[in-house]
């Protein structure tokens, strides 16, 4: 009797189950927090401070863009800035001034990157210490020293003049002045961002045109540029947003004029003449914001193409 009320009972009344098999779900949840705190732990308080500073700042700098006199919410600052002729006017040029550099370096620099990374071991080595060295050269000092060398009594225009009787219609505080003066650490840049992406060209590929017949315009056409395309689009925006925040080396160079205003130099004129009777502070709070916006979009930007860049990847594997 005992026997068949047991097999009636079924084997979930007679087995019981052991510790460890209890306990696996708990083990994987334990082994799961172990290792998020391994991975992220070390990392913790510098996302706490920096994350806290950056995000208390960018509050705050968006609470003072809309804020008057009195401490109440209005769109005064905003409405000063559009509405002012010489702050549209550096918005302008500063747009176009980062779309040209960006533009230079994506031409000029994809070809420098290609061409260095086919150097030997210790040439690509010796070019990348090269760039890295320019990609640091900026602020004041390069303004300087751009002065000193290409400027109205730079010795470069002196010894051409002198040497060679020859007069450097060159003018380095015009548009294309700052565009050079930018190209100089900003394209080391662009070079050091692509460079690795150069990588994922393969001789095989340049084997496979040649024996279906093709040149080499049908190799960069239809196989080399569509693979890196990605990898260049990305450069190109990230090279944009640095442009665009530049400050000491425009300021540096040609001060806060009406003719030569950019986004940035034109808040730095707002925080150094910024009284209490006026809402240049505001005004030049908001200018922030609108740089934080356009950076923010880059970023946005970037995130999309670096996706596609991963599927590029994924797909050449």
């Amino acid at each position: 009797m005992t026997t068949v009320s047991r097999a009636v009972a079924g084997p979930a009344d007679d087995i019981s189950v052991g510790p460890g098999l209890s306990s696996a779900p708990a083990r994987r949840r334990r082994g799961t927090l172990r290792r998020i705190v391994t991975q992220w732990g070390p990392a913790v308080p510098f996302l706490i401070a920096a994350g806290g500073i950056l995000a208390a700042a960018a509050f705050w700098l968006i609470r003072t863009s809309f804020s008057g006199p009195d401490g109440g919410w209005t769109l005064q600052a905003w409405q000063d800035i559009f509405a002012q002729q010489i702050t549209r006017a550096a918005m302008v040029r500063s747009l176009g001034l980062s779309a040209v550099v960006a533009t230079l370096c994506l031409v000029l620099g994809s070809v420098l990157a290609y061409l260095v990374s086919g150097l030997a071991r210790r040439g690509r080595t010796a070019a990348q210490a090269l760039l890295n060295v320019a990609a640091n050269f900026g602020g004041a000092s390069l303004a300087i020293a751009m002065v000193s060398t290409l400027g109205a009594v730079g010795f470069v225009r002196l010894l051409l003049q002198d040497r060679f009787g020859y007069a450097l219609g060159f003018d380095l505080y015009s548009f294309w002045g700052v565009v050079v003066t930018y190209m100089y650490f900003i394209l080391p840049l662009y070079v050091l961002l692509v460079l690795p992406a150069m990588s994922v060209l393969r001789a095989e590929w340049w084997d496979a045109v040649q024996a279906a017949g093709g040149t080499r315009w049908h190799y960069w056409r239809h196989v080399g540029l569509p693979v890196l395309c990605p990898f260049l689009l990305a450069g190109w925006v990230l090279t944009f947003a640095w442009s665009l925040g530049q400050f000491s080396v425009p300021y540096a160079l040609l001060g806060d004029t009406s003719a030569t205003s950019l986004i940035t130099t034109r808040l730095g004129n707002f925080l150094f003449s910024a009284t209490g009777g006026s809402n240049r502070f505001e005004r030049a709070a908001a200018l922030a914001v609108f740089l934080m916006v356009i950076s923010a979009l880059a970023l946005v930007l970037y995130r999309l193409i670096a996706n596609r860049m991963l599927a590029r990847l994924e797909n050449l594997r």
